[in-house]
């Protein structure tokens, strides 16, 4: 499904587009009901819903989880750690390149301004 542009507007200018940098990386996860959420990040939308994979669950009590999907709405998260390897400003500015590479269209070469000495 595509995206609207209020979830395109979320995902770059928020701090979900650290999220979407993780993408394909282990991360951890802490629910406002006090759960413990550990698995590959596999996608994250702009609103900041998270699926994951391979996941493990651990919750209050102490009891634990495994699942080979699962699905984290974003109103449910308290924090997300990163891993230890990742450094988030790289991740950022990585995104972002990403991103504008894919919007950004390139210009024509007869319209590029050329410049005379």
């Amino acid at each position: 499904m595509a995206a609207s542009g209020q979830e395109k507007f979320y995902a770059q200018n928020t701090l979900v587009v650290l999220l979407i940098a993780m993408e394909n990386e282990r991360i951890k996860v802490e629910t406002k009901n006090e759960s413990l959420i550990q698995g590959k990040l596999m996608n994250c939308d702009g609103y900041g819903n998270l699926t994951l994979s391979k996941a493990t669950v651990t919750n209050s009590c102490g009891k634990t989880l495994r699942t080979d999907e699962l699905h984290v709405k974003a109103s449910s998260v308290r924090y997300v750690h990163l891993p230890n390897k990742v450094n988030p400003i790289e991740a950022i500015q990585q995104q972002f390149a990403k991103s504008k590479r894919i919007n950004t269209p390139k210009m024509p070469p007869k319209y590029k301004k050329t410049v005379q000495s």
